[in-house]
């Protein structure tokens, strides 16, 4: 990847990604510096959909409807 700044271009090279505490992060090295990017579960949307084709993202809508369904279901089920 390459990181686009008002101070230059430089690689990023990306090396772990955790989930923690409803928020999503990237580590790696951009060029020698040690990096990380965090994003909150809240901003996935808006970058699904600057990433996504409206297609995929109206199919994903509708995974996700039908796994929140199915949980929900699931849970009323149980004794």
């Amino acid at each position: 990847m390459i990181i686009d700044s008002p101070v230059g271009r430089f690689p990023f090279t990306a090396t772990r990604i955790r989930f923690r505490g409803g928020r999503i992060r990237l580590e790696g090295a951009m060029g020698t510096w040690p990096t990380s990017v965090d994003v909150g579960i809240g901003e996935l949307p808006a970058v699904a959909v600057r990433l996504l084709p409206v297609r995929t993202l109206a199919a994903l809508a509708g995974l996700v409807t039908v796994v929140a369904i199915a949980v929900r279901l699931r849970r009323r089920d149980r004794p």
